[in-house]
């Protein structure tokens, strides 16, 4: 016994993943920061930021290597619109988000 009732639908967990995603972005957290390394594995989340301009600061730093090694490329992806808002550095197509529109990334 489950202790679910006889006619209770059965969730294949997209129901569940989408009320985690509505949760991430009702609670601030919009913006993915997501970095590629070459020599590091590939492509890595990284934080999660409530606004654009936090997580586009935080990109360019990886970059740089402010706080630590600098990654290839990093990007920021915009989890409501599923789009990729800002790229810095190198990140090639196959390692970006795959359910982020093409063509609407803006270079920096």
């Amino acid at each position: 016994m489950t202790g679910q009732p006889k006619n209770a639908p059965q969730d294949s967990g997209s129901l569940c993943d989408a009320l985690i995603q509505m949760k991430a972005i009702r609670g601030g957290q919009r913006f993915l920061v997501i970095t590629y390394s070459e020599n590091d594995g590939g492509a890595d989340d990284k934080r999660d930021y409530a606004s654009a301009k936090e997580a586009a600061r935080a990109a360019r730093d990886y970059v740089r290597g402010k706080d630590e090694s600098a990654y290839d490329g990093a990007l920021v992806y915009d989890r409501m619109r599923r789009i990729i808002t800002r790229l810095y550095g190198s990140f090639p197509e196959f390692a970006r988000p795959v359910c982020a529109q093409t063509g609407q990334t803006i270079q920096a």
